[in-house]
């Protein structure tokens, strides 16, 4: 009888394992094999951009090689790039617009590969008069300033300590009565969620330290100056670290909406995605930074967004940041 009972256990046990191997489809039990594959090579640093024009400039330079075996990685309709430069193993993703793109693709990124950081870059919009359309921004923090209580005009927020108010009546034209049916809008904190603690009030989510120190080094490199032979900058470009950027679901091209911002917090960069990448990172317990080129005012500019114009060119500058920073990484954080 014992024996029989013990039969009976070793054929459900295999009934088990090939209903659950057979429960998984083709494709994915494929990308599972790679990405073991794959992370036996690394740890890697995770490279993370956002749309066409700044992955072209990013292949355009030539400095990425790509892994021989494995050099790509389709999941999810994102395709995860294998490959080195400058020795220092990497992963690149373009995550798509806006800040749901970004976290997801930051938070696969995160859970699949063996990652020790990430670099996240691209284009912003520049809020801050003291720079110019090419200069590169390495921020400190990051702000998510799409996260609002949209109020009537007497409304109040019903949370303590806001961050801060817009009164739409304020920006009335003619000024006069401050009366407006937009009525206000009251910004919000993050709550910040990380392994084994309560969701915290957050609304400035700081990049790495370490990193940040090692990209302060950088100041007072060269940059591109010329988009063509015949369109240049009326100066040379520079790069700034230690500032403070702006991320929001919106693409701003307002001249207003960019002072309140920039007076308000103190931001001097406005992009869609760099918080949620920085945010993940935080809950994940891993290093972050972001590098992003001026391409635009965010609306302060007279006539059409100079974007078109410059945006490669910003792009461009933004890259040569990001390998300048990749190749001054210790190379002993790839032996972690």
């Amino acid at each position: 009888m014992a024996g029989r009972l013990r039969f009976m256990l070793v054929v459900l046990i295999l009934l088990f394992a090939v209903v659950s191997v057979c429960g998984i489809p083709s494709k994915k039990k494929i990308s599972w094999g790679r990405i073991k594959k794959i992370n036996k090579k690394g740890p890697y640093i995770g490279l993370i951009t956002v749309y066409p024009p700044e992955e072209k400039a990013f292949f355009s330079t030539g400095a990425f090689k790509s892994d021989s075996r494995y050099p790509f990685l389709d999941l999810s309709g994102r395709r995860f790039r294998v490959g080195r430069i400058y020795d220092r193993k990497v992963i690149y993703v373009r995550c798509g617009i806006g800040l749901v793109n970004a976290g997801a693709a930051t938070q696969q990124m995160l859970d699949l590969f063996d990652i020790t950081g990430i670099i996240h870059f691209g284009i912003a919009g520049n809020m801050n008069n003291s720079m110019s359309i090419g200069d590169v921004s390495i921020p400190k923090q990051f702000a998510n300033t799409g996260l609002w209580d949209w109020l009537n005009q007497n409304g109040i927020v019903d949370y303590p300590k806001n961050v801060a108010e817009m009164k739409i009546g304020g920006y009335n034209v003619p000024q006069g009565d401050a009366t407006n049916l937009l009525g206000k809008i009251g910004f919000r904190h993050e709550q910040f969620f990380s392994e084994g603690n309560a969701a915290a009030r957050l609304f400035w989510a700081e990049v790495s330290q370490d990193w940040l120190q090692l990209a302060a080094s950088l100041e007072g490199m060269e940059l591109e100056k010329c988009v063509n032979s015949s369109l240049c900058l009326p100066k040379k470009p520079k790069l700034v670290a230690g500032l403070k950027g702006s991320t929001s679901n919106s693409f701003l091209d307002n001249a207003a909406y960019r002072d309140f911002l920039s007076q308000t917090f103190e931001v001097s960069t406005t992009d869609m995605e760099s918080s949620a990448v920085v945010m993940t990172c935080l809950s994940n317990g891993f290093r972050v930074i972001v590098i992003r080129g001026m391409s635009d005012l965010a609306g302060s500019q007279s006539g059409e967004n100079p974007i078109h114009t410059f945006g490669s060119l910003a792009a461009l500058n933004t890259v040569k940041v990001v390998l300048q920073f990749i190749k001054n990484i210790p190379l002993d954080v790839f032996a972690s």
